[in-house]
């Protein structure tokens, strides 16, 4: 009760619900009834006395901001205290995140870091669009991309390492070789879709417009090989040597959506995914293999990187292809006048060069004739 109500100098009224607010603020931020334990008639005497002015003590866990508040309203001159209006205005201007009583405060901020921390896992693993929209329940459609890169790579001799290894040992070789193509994937700007086992999965120009995302591609694909040659099989046994990787990308349309609402997965779907897994389960050890639309639009769109042709290989489930191999130049040409294969031509990789090698791309006649730059778009 308000100290003028106590000494009979007036009836209820706004200037003496604000200081019962006041008692409110007290009681929410100590989690205490006000003079706990006290004399109750002592009590009233001292709090209606000017000369004492008995007030609850601020918590001390109480912010700064409600202090100040806290003081006004419980003020021995009803002038002086603000008005609801005023305590309207200045409880919205306020920041909940700093404000909440004690222990709520705290749990608010560790709520607030928790969701900051879910939303940059989110983030990392889905799109950003798809993540905002997982995260709010909206329904995610399906979308489709005209053309990306798709980048496809395994560990050669992973059966034979994953015999000879613990468990806990290929979980370590892997993590330590995949957060290196990770620290890459974000140096290029490419999406990473999945790692399933021994093999990584990632594209371009999926989550947005990259229309060098073929270049991209390539020049991740050639420093994800250097990163894998560097990674110890078994750092605790040298001997196993270096890890060996095949690599193979296409570039075409795919579908993406996601998949599930249990665990939900972010996939990409239609030929294109399976022409890129072909490149690399045809590629060979510490190479990179490349379908001619992909070479072309590498050409396109970085005609210093070099990209020899393999020849016409069997595709399981394409047929014959013309692929091609990336960051190698042919060692000896075959003389014009000869009928010798291009697929003869001994090829060697080329480490931090861009050397053009168009000679083994323009004796194939058809490539001349492909329009490319509607896989630009």
């Amino acid at each position: 009760m308000a100290p003028e109500l106590l000494r009979k100098e007036s009836h209820n009224t706004p200037a003496s619900d604000v200081y019962s607010f006041g008692i409110i603020l007290y009681e929410v931020y100590s989690r205490r009834v006000p003079y706990e334990g006290e004399n109750f008639m002592k009590v009233l005497q001292n709090v209606a006395d000017p000369s004492i002015n008995m007030r609850p003590p601020i918590p001390p866990d109480c912010p700064k901001e409600i202090q100040s508040f806290m003081s006004q309203c419980l003020s021995g001159d009803p002038d002086t205290r603000p008005s609801f209006a005023n305590i309207d205005i200045r409880l919205k201007d306020l920041d909940i995140t700093n404000v909440e009583p004690g222990k709520l405060r705290l749990s608010m901020q560790h709520a607030k870091t928790e969701k900051e921390l879910t939303d940059t896992l989110l983030f990392e693993v889905f799109p950003q669009h798809i993540a905002i929209a997982l995260r709010d329940g909206t329904k995610v459609e399906p979308e489709t991309h005209q053309v990306v890169t798709i980048f496809f790579s395994d560990i050669v001799g992973f059966t034979n390492i994953s015999s000879s290894l613990s468990a806990i040992k290929i979980s370590h070789m892997l993590d330590r070789l995949y957060s290196r193509f990770d620290e890459l994937s974000t140096q290029y700007d490419i999406f990473k879709v999945e790692t399933i086992g021994d093999a990584y999965m990632a594209a371009t120009n999926l989550v947005k417009d990259q229309t060098d995302h073929t270049t991209r591609i390539a020049q991740f694909a050639i420093e994800s090989l250097e990163a894998a040659n560097a990674t110890l099989i078994d750092i605790d046994n040298p001997s196993m040597g270096f890890v060996n990787i095949r690599v193979g990308f296409h570039s075409g349309p795919v579908v993406a959506n996601v998949v599930g609402s249990r665990n939900p997965r972010y996939c990409l779907f239609g030929d294109t995914v399976n022409t890129a897994s072909r490149m690399e389960s045809n590629s060979e050890k510490n190479r990179i293999h490349c379908s001619e639309r992909a070479a072309m639009l590498l050409k396109s769109q970085n005609p210093e990187m070099n990209v020899c042709s393999r020849g016409k290989i069997e595709i399981k489930g394409k047929g014959e292809m013309e692929t091609y191999w990336v960051n190698e130049v042919p060692l000896a040409l075959p003389h014009p006048s000869t009928n010798t294969s291009i697929s003869t031509v001994k090829t060697t990789r080329v480490k931090d060069s861009y050397v053009i090698c168009t000679d083994a791309l323009s004796q194939k006649e058809k490539i001349s004739q492909l329009d490319v730059t509607e896989d630009l778009v």
